[in-house]
């Protein structure tokens, strides 16, 4: 974290926006001291800033302390992990439902990444660097399971060609609507919109995966599904196209307002390494009441 800082306006830049004085005092955007302003971290004369305030030669600006966004994530040390695996410079965890993978600003840190650097500090910097640092793939925050991280570059640069070249099994676990009996296998094509992605004819990124039936039921199914592509919501959205919905994802048409959605990543694995995750509860008992 950068320490609190204070300045005083000077007579050059009197008549100038607070945001541009202060991005330029502190080698800051002006994006990202919005961003500070909009979290109250910034104050003109001891009361919280508007970022369009003009300032006057005299004013007295306090910065509160902050984190660059270059920074890398604040360490959690008070946020359990469960580790599944670690070896050869990466580590696997088995990520619960509700808790995203990395965090969106520098001083968020309910995140897996960030109990992950209360424990490995070494991996800030690696990879996409920055709040992303180590991270090998994602998890939407409200699927649990198998999430994997890189310590060293080395490692990183290693796992991302394994999953650009398609050689990492990747196996889910989903409890559907609907009565899902036997096996298919489903090529679209699906396009980001905002906060989901929909099936499109053309365009897109082609999305490959193979569902096949564990438990059959009249309203609810346990299926597992084996992705050959890696697609934003892929599961979620191959899954509501064929008429079965993951229970508790509204957002693909689950009828059910629940805490989670019950997609689970159970397996993981290539060359060497491979690590696997129990499912929850509720993914193995039958869902009252989901139709």
């Amino acid at each position: 974290m950068e320490p609190e800082r204070s300045l005083e306006v000077g007579a050059a830049e009197a008549g100038q926006r607070l945001d541009a004085v202060v991005a330029r005092a502190l080698g800051l955007s002006r994006g990202w001291v919005r961003k500070l302003l909009d979290a109250g971290r910034v104050r003109l004369g001891g009361r919280p800033a508007a970022k369009g305030a003009i300032l006057r030669a005299g004013d007295r600006i306090d910065v509160l302390p902050f984190a660059r966004p270059d920074s890398g994530p604040i360490a959690n040390p008070d946020l359990r992990l469960s580790i599944l695996r670690e070896s050869a410079g990466l580590v696997a965890i088995d990520k619960p439902a509700g808790l995203p993978v990395h965090p969106l600003a520098p001083d968020e840190t309910h995140t897996a990444l960030s109990a992950l650097v209360a424990r490995h500090p070494e991996l800030i910097g690696v990879g996409e660097g920055g709040l992303r640092s180590g991270v090998v793939h994602r998890l939407d925050t409200g699927t649990s399971g198998v999430l994997v991280f890189a310590l060293c570059e080395e490692s990183f640069r290693e796992a991302r060609a394994a999953f650009a070249e398609k050689r990492v099994a990747k196996r889910y676990l989903a409890r559907v609507h609907g009565p899902f009996a036997g096996e298919r296998e489903l090529e679209l094509r699906l396009e980001n919109r905002g906060s989901h992605v929909r099936v499109v004819e053309s365009g897109g990124r082609l999305a490959v995966s193979r569902i096949h039936a564990l438990e059959t039921g009249d309203e609810t199914s346990l299926v597992e599904v084996f992705m050959r592509t890696g697609v934003r919501h892929q599961i979620r959205a191959t899954l509501a196209e064929l008429g079965h919905p993951i229970v508790g994802d509204r957002l693909y048409g689950s009828p059910l307002a629940l805490e989670r959605h019950w997609l689970h990543a159970a397996s993981l694995s290539w060359d060497a390494f491979a690590a696997e995750s129990e499912p929850p509860p509720e993914l193995k008992a039958r869902a009252t009441g989901a139709r």
